[in-house]
Parts: C-alpha cells; sequence; structure tokens
C-alpha cells in the first residue's frame, strides 16, 4: 500500500487576487478544476514537491490554505457549511478526512499549536518547512521532521530535539515544456523585492550595479534606477529567465554565507547565465567558473557582468553547463526521491517500535575471561554471522538512533563523525568495512548534513539482509573484511568498523583496508589499553560465544603505520583509566 502525503502551503495574496481577476470563471469550477488552473501556471511552488513524491510511488496532494474560492469549492463539495475565511479550521477538516500518512507543512507561520494538536490524530508524522528568516513561533516538540533549507537552521532545530534535514530547492522539468525557445532579449535581468528589511545587502549591490550597468526588474516595486518592467509570476517569470543573457542572484541577508534560494535552480534550469553571490557552500552545488559565476562585491559583479556581455560563447558554454548540472542532479524528482527515503524511514521506526525488544547493555555484552590468542577458535571468530543477531543489535541501534533524532548523538557516533568531516564531500566514495545492518550510512548522511557515497560490506549474510532492507539502493556485499571484492584504492575513504577486535588475523584485515583505500583509513570504535601488552578475552555478545581483542595502542599503531600510513588524528571516545581501558577511532593516511 502507497504511502500518503499532503502539502500545505499559502500563496502570494497578490497573485491570488490577479489570478481570479483575469479568470473569473474559475470561481464556478470545482475544486480539482480550480487546483489544475492553479497548478499550470507553475506560480511559488507550484505541485513541485507532490509531483516529485508521486513519482517516488506516493499519494500526494495539495492544499493551498489561503485561496478561499478553492477551499470553499471543497468545502461545499463535502456538504461542510460556516467555514468562510477560517483557514485553519478548514485546513484541518480536510485532514481528518483523508487522513494521510504525513501532512507536510510549507508556511509554518500561519499554524498555531491547537492547530498540530487537533490533527495529530489524524497523521503519523507532523511534517515542516522552514527557510525563511521568520522563525516559527509554534511549540516546536509538536513537529516530528523538519526540512530546511539553511545550514545554520538545521543545527537550530536539532537543537530542540527534531530530526531536522538540509533539504535544497530544486527545479521542475516540466516548465521547459511550456516555455517556448525564443531569442535571449534582456541583456542582463533581475527578478526580486527589496522592499523588507531583509534586503540590505541586496539594496547595496544593486545601488552600486545600477550607475554601472542597464538591469531589466521585475517585482513588486520599482527600485531606484532599475529598469521596471512590473511583476513576473510562474511561467511568465520563467520565460522571462529563458530570454534572458544572464540573470543576477543576491540571496536574503540571513542566509548568511549559505546559498539556498530557489532563483539557483530556476535561472541555471532554464538556461541562462546565472551570476551569484558568493556563498561557502556555493561550489558544492554548482562548479563555480563553469556552472555558474559568484561575485564577492558590487565592483566584482559589475565586472563579471560586463565580461559575460562582451563573451558569447563563453557566456553559453557556461550557461549550458549550469542548466545540464540542474537537470541531472537539482530537480524535484531527485530531491522528493530522497525526502520519501527519509519519510519512509521515520514512518517504519514509528511502526517497528513495538517489534524490537528491550535489550539491557549486561544483554550486550557478558561473562568476560581473559585467554591466550591460541584459544581464539575458528568459531569465535565467524560468531558474528548468526542468524539471532541481527534483530538483537539492531534493538540497540534503533534506540540509539531515537536519540540522535531527539539531538543526543553518542560519543561513538560522534567520533566516526569528526573523524570524517575534514575530509568528506558528497561524491567522494566510502566504504565501510563490518557495516553489519548498514546503520552508519543512515548516521553518517544526517549528521554530515549531506548525501554521501557510501558502500558497506560484512561478512554476515543475515546483517547484509538486514542492511538491503532498511537501505534500498546502497550497495552492500557479503564478504571477509580480510579478502574484500574491490579494486585497489577503489574507495576514497575505508572505514575498519569496530572489526579489528573480533578477528585473530587483523594484520591481513588492516593491509587489505589499505589497499582498497585510495587515501584515508579509519580505524573505528577500536579497543585499547596503555599499560598492557595487546591480550584476548572470549565473552558472549547476544548470548553467543565470541572472542575479542584489547589492543595495546603503540603496538596497533605500528600495524597501521607497517602498512605505509601516518597517523593524522586519533578520537578517544572512552576512557577508565583505572582499568587501562580505552576506546578510540584513529583517522590515518596514505603516505
Amino acid at each position: 500500500m502507497k504511502n500518503s502525503c499532503l502539502f500545505l502551503t499559502t500563496y502570494y495574496e497578490p497573485f491570488l487576487n490577479t489570478f481570479y481577476d483575469k479568470f473569473p470563471f474559475l470561481k464556478q469550477l470545482s475544486y480539482e478544476e480550480q487546483k489544475k488552473h492553479f497548478f499550470s501556471t507553475f506560480f511559488g511552488d507550484s505541485d513541485f514537491y507532490s509531483n516529485g513524491l508521486r513519482q517516488a510511488g506516493w499519494h500526494a496532494d495539495d492544499i493551498i490554505m489561503n485561496c478561499s474560492y478553492l477551499q470553499n469549492a471543497w468545502a461545499k463539495e463535502n456538504n461542510i457549511v460556516g467555514m468562510e475565511g477560517k483557514i485553519l479550521e478548514l485546513a484541518a477538516m480536510q485532514i481528518k478526512h483523508y487522513k494521510p500518512d504525513v501532512v507536510f507543512i510549507h508556511d509554518l507561520q500561519i499554524i498555531t499549536d491547537n492547530f498540530l494538536k487537533y490533527i495529530r490524530p489524524f497523521t503519523k508524522l507532523i511534517v515542516g518547512q522552514s527557510g525563511s528568516p521568520s522563525l516559527p513561533t509554534i511549540n516546536l516538540s509538536l513537529i516530528d521532521v523538519m526540512f530546511t533549507l539553511l545550514d545554520h537552521l538545521v543545527d537550530y532545530y536539532r537543537n530542540y530535539g527534531i530530526a531536522a534535514y538540509l533539504q535544497y530547492l530544486a527545479f521542475d522539468q516540466r516548465i521547459l515544456k511550456k516555455i517556448k525557445p525564443v531569442k535571449k532579449i534582456y541583456p542582463v535581468t533581475f527578478i526580486g523585492a527589496f522592499r523588507d528589511t531583509f534586503y540590505e545587502k541586496r539594496c547595496n549591490l544593486f545601488d552600486t550595479l545600477s550607475k554601472k550597468i542597464t538591469i531589466d526588474h521585475w517585482g513588486p516595486d520599482p527600485y531606484n534606477s532599475l529598469n521596471y518592467q512590473g511583476e513576473a509570476w510562474g511561467l511568465d517569470m520563467f520565460s522571462t529567465l529563458h530570454q534572458s543573457e544572464i540573470t543576477l542572484n543576491c540571496h536574503i541577508d540571513a542566509a548568511k554565507n549559505y546559498a539556498a534560494n530557489m532563483r539557483l535552480y530556476e535561472a541555471t534550469g532554464c538556461g541562462t547565465l546565472l551570476i551569484t553571490d558568493h556563498k561557502d557552500n556555493l561550489n558544492e552545488i554548482f562548479e563555480i567558473g563553469n556552472e555558474i559565476i559568484s561575485y564577492r562585491s558590487p565592483e566584482e559583479c559589475a565586472d563579471l557582468i560586463k565580461y559575460y556581455l562582451d563573451h558569447t560563447e563563453e557566456r553559453k558554454r557556461v550557461a549550458k553547463s549550469g542548466q545540464k548540472r540542474t537537470l541531472k542532479e537539482h530537480t524535484y524528482t531527485n530531491r522528493m526521491k530522497k525526502t520519501a527515503d527519509i519519510l519512509e524511514r521515520h514512518l517504519r521506526y514509528q511502526r517497528e517500535k513495538s517489534i524490537y525488544l528491550n535489550i539491557k547493555p549486561f544483554d550486550i555484552s557478558k561473562r568476560s575471561t581473559q585467554i591466550q590468542p591460541d584459544q581464539f577458535s575458528k568459531k569465535m571468530a565467524q560468531a558474528w554471522k548468526a542468524k539471532k543477531i541481527p534483530i538483537k543489535q539492531r534493538a540497540v541501534v534503533q534506540s540509539s538512533l531515537s536519540k540522535m533524532y531527539k539531538g543526543e548523538t553518542s560519543e561513538t557516533e560522534k567520533a566516526l563523525f569528526e573523524s570524517l568531516l575534514d575530509y568528506v564531500s558528497p561524491s567522494c566514495p566510502i566504504l565501510e568495512i563490518g557495516c553489519s545492518s548498514g546503520y552508519y550510512y543512515e548516521i553518517l548522511e544526517y549528521l554530515l548534513k549531506m548525501k554521501i557515497n557510501y558502500s558497506g560490506v560484512d561478512y554476515s549474510e543475515a546483517f547484509i539482509q538486514m542492511a538491503t532492507d532498511y537501505y534500498p539502493g546502497i550497495p552492500f556485499y557479503v564478504a571477509d573484511g580480510s579478502l574484500l571484492p574491490f579494486k585497489d584504492k577503489q574507495f576514497f575513504i575505508a572505514i575498519s568498523s569496530c572489526i579489528l577486535l573480533h578477528v585473530p588475523n587483523f594484520k591481513e584485515h588492516i593491509k587489505e583496508t589499505v589497499r582498497v583505500s585510495k587515501r584515508f583509513i579509519i580505524a573505528h570504535r577500536t579497543p585499547i589499553c596503555k599499560q598492557r601488552p595487546t591480550h584476548y578475552i572470549k565473552k558472549f555478545a547476544y548470548e553467543i560465544e565470541t572472542g575479542e581483542i584489547k589492543f595495546n595502542e603503540n603496538e596497533i599503531i605500528e600495524c597501521f603505520l607497517f602498512n605505509g600510513l601516518k597517523l593524522l588524528n586519533r578520537y578517544q571516545y572512552f576512557a577508565k583509566p583505572k582499568y587501562d581501558e580505552y576506546e578510540v577511532t584513529y583517522v590515518f593516511e596514505r603516505l
């Protein structure tokens, strides 16, 4: 059965008024017919989100809460009276009627605590989206999941104990079928507002540019000496961008050093050259100089405009490359596929709360005794292949994930996150050896706030079967860590994840981990001692007898150095000095 989602949004009031003034007959049409006409304009977010989610296999629809004619038509068709002008009450009744799995709220500014409490019994997940400098005033604990456009707002919401994700805006490919190929008639354009307190930087930019360059401007109001052309909405706006040689972009002040606004994707998607203000993350979205152009000052912006107006072929090349990148990566089809994965994951975790046993810490590891190295049997080394371990370990994982989504990240998880932070990028391939049910894929994407190119390998078929079930589409492999089925230097980063302590041939594992890594090797969750030599123990893990190695720190580091590595960093996240017991994550690099 398909999951379902209702998107709640509001439209710009002047657009609504103009729309019905231009097409008064729409007031007499049915709810669905009116909505169809709205979405044909491609105004704002249109049905970009719901259409993308439908492509991901969901049932999805939209409610335009502040469109009175549209909402009144729904009320009439459902025999509801006395709801004229009651925006939230009517939207709540629609949610009660449809009972979607997810309510996804685009405009949190008009939402109240009472509204969220009322709809709670009629949906499974309440999701919010925030990209505005005006933060919502509601009780944030009433929101289950938050998506935001700005990196610093992700941290803001996570600090409130909400599962929060970075979600970029995008471009809808259907627009290109609606705008006709025409000759570019505008040398330089800007579409946007100046009228409120969020645009000081933008005002300073165009105060400088307008003295040197003629710029055609569309927006709510004229600004200084820009060549004002009125407002451009929906397809008219996209057509204007399509007819522009160059279009300019300047984020609102609240974006800080973070590129996030819609114009990045609208302009490039329409095939115009985008010249935008430089941001710290801009090169993660587009290749600066090849797909878009960025400026750091009004003076540099003016120089870049003049340069690209004079260099036609270079201007066309960059515009074409930018459009190609947007259509390949930055579409709502792609964005909503990822969003669907996240929402499905949270829905699944709600369903599975009662499935997992409440395993106490002493059930995980108990009855440990020291043994001689030759007593570390083959049976002990193969113990983690036991079919009954994955479900028990996943119970512990689910508890840890639940805490992470409430803002309580474990020290173990932080250690791996911090070890990767300075070296990982969305494109670099990462291999986790000893991935068990693949949960670090979820943890790392969440903490790093980026999509990662992850692969996992484990010698347990039961673990890999579970990993594939939880994270479909992610490559997982069944293989022994001492004999990996990968090419030399295939992965930029290789993580040996809590595996060396469980295998007596750990030196072979280290050698093989180094072989498949191009640059960085991370030894995660390594139990060490500083005073005693390396020693062996046997214990019961999840009621299965297994072995474990406690490494002398100097000895285990030397094993890595012997394979042509240098130690970059160590993250100690557990310490009992009295017993000479520590746990560390190490970062090594090829010499």
